[in-house]
């Protein structure tokens, strides 16, 4: 893909994503993150070992249960509660685009995010702590892989 092909993909992607989250009523934009983010870089190593084929989830539990999933995903990410401020890729980008977003209310964001997510598969990580965790849905189970990064490296301010 040439340069300026893929920097017209990356700016629809962004539109896209911009559409997508103006259209969540329980979670608001604070900026996208850049392309080159040592934060993408980081969140990059547990991501890979969540998509490996063998990869034993943190949490499982199968599609029909009667359990709400959404109260179970909430309860399942621990390290987002009480916080305010999420770092997510936002669904149904065609290039990986991720936001910075303000939470009002972390159930019905959960929900939104999962509702809104054509291939219901989200992601979302707390820069604070540098955890992150992918929920999504694996043969007849909803799996959520939670990962914890080490930040002691990354500049808040700069990165």
């Amino acid at each position: 893909m040439s340069y300026q092909n893929e920097k017209i993909i990356k700016k629809i992607a962004l539109m896209n994503a911009k559409k997508t989250l103006n259209q969540l009523s329980n979670i608001e934009l604070i900026e996208f993150e850049d392309y080159d983010s040592r934060w993408l870089k980081l969140f990059e190593v547990p991501l890979k070992q969540f998509r490996k084929i063998d990869s034993e989830p943190t949490y499982s539990k199968p599609i029909g249960d009667t359990t709400s999933y959404i109260s179970w995903f909430e309860s399942s990410l621990d390290f987002l509660e009480e916080k305010k401020e999420w770092f997510i890729q936002v669904p149904n980008c065609q290039f990986p685009v991720w936001a910075n977003v303000r939470v009002m209310n972390i159930t019905k964001a959960i929900e939104e995010l999962w509702e809104t997510s054509e291939n219901r598969d989200i992601i979302v990580a707390d820069q604070s702590t540098g955890s992150i965790a992918q929920i999504f849905i694996e043969e007849k189970n909803h799996e959520i892989h939670v990962g914890k990064c080490d930040i002691t490296n990354i500049d808040k301010k700069n990165s």
